[in-house]
């Protein structure tokens, strides 16, 4: 079945962002922290591309991953997430960076009145951590993969960020890299940007996004 873009109202009020993959590429200090975290118990280490693969649902499913990928069950391994967590405090900033037009294409939407959001399932403190160092915003509301009891492709952290923003679902888009950015878009109807060249390493089955866009510098078009 051919889907129908689902387009928001104009003009645009609020923009939400994913993180990972979407703004920043964190890959680098993920894959440490797992290391890290599997070699603590004499497990072998995954390499980037592999790393970059779990990424997307959270840090619980990625270290579950992890440890499958390391031929273990995660259920013998019951402190793994808090170990990953240790590591990642660590880590977080190694080898990441923003990607080009992140910094000024927010600065930018932010200079025309436009309410930004930030919706990850990154734990929220290294995230306003990572925010914090790399200068990136300014947001006016952030939401983490903790801070509710759901994460994406629940539409509720989604829903939740842009009523933080004073806005309605149709008049917001959620711009993300990943299959799980576009089901959380969907649930929440929600027009959906998908920037190309993220963590999504495969095709999305029935993928149907208001635009897709080579650069963050292209976002500010669309609004």
């Amino acid at each position: 079945m051919q889907l129908t873009p689902l387009a928001p109202t104009l003009p645009i009020r609020a923009v939400v962002f994913d993180l990972d993959g979407t703004l920043i590429d964190s890959a680098p200090g993920l894959r440490l922290a797992a290391c890290a975290m599997l070699a603590e118990q004499n497990l072998p280490q995954p390499d980037l591309p592999t790393v970059i693969g779990f990424i997307g649902n959270g840090v619980p499913k990625l270290v579950e991953r992890s440890l499958l990928w390391a031929g273990v069950a995660p259920a013998a391994h019951p402190d793994a997430v808090a170990r990953f967590m240790e590591h990642y405090d660590r880590y977080a900033m190694t080898g990441t960076t923003a990607y080009p037009g992140a910094k000024d294409g927010l600065r930018a939407l932010a200079a025309r009145g436009l309410k930004l959001g930030l919706c990850t399932n990154k734990p929220v403190a290294p995230t306003r951590a990572i925010l914090r160092a790399m200068s990136l915003g300014p947001f006016d509301a952030v939401l983490g993969g903790d801070s509710l009891p759901v994460r994406k492709p629940d539409p509720a952290p989604l829903l939740r960020v842009i009523a933080d923003l004073g806005a309605t679902p149709d008049q917001a888009i959620y711009v993300g890299d990943s299959v799980t950015d576009w089901k959380t878009a969907q649930a929440a109807r929600v027009a959906y940007v998908h920037v190309k060249g993220g963590y999504q390493l495969t095709p999305i089955d029935d993928f149907a996004p208001w635009a897709e866009i080579a650069s963050l510098k292209q976002i500010e078009e669309l609004s």
